[in-house]
């Protein structure tokens, strides 16, 4: 079964939220480890990620990780 979470990042740089960063979520758990696929974010800063597994997973935008989730959920990271 599919499941979705939307991370929403903000540059704090150019105080706006960020387009076109891609965003990764990396699942460290015993039975469900790996990586989604990139999703880049929209005008607003969102990006809505599809995956199958559940629990604590790092965020990663453009490669570092910038943050935790609970997954399937929500967050909002700065970079």
């Amino acid at each position: 079964m599919t499941k979705s979470s939307i991370v929403r990042v903000y540059n704090t740089r150019f105080n706006e939220w960020a387009e076109g960063v891609k965003v990764t979520l990396g699942f460290t758990g015993i039975l469900n480890s790996g990586f989604t696929k990139d999703v880049y974010t929209n005008r607003e800063g969102y990006a809505c990620i599809d995956h199958a597994s559940s629990g604590d997973a790092e965020i990663f935008v453009n490669g570092q990780k910038v943050g935790h989730i609970y997954a399937p959920g929500s967050a909002t990271v700065h970079i």
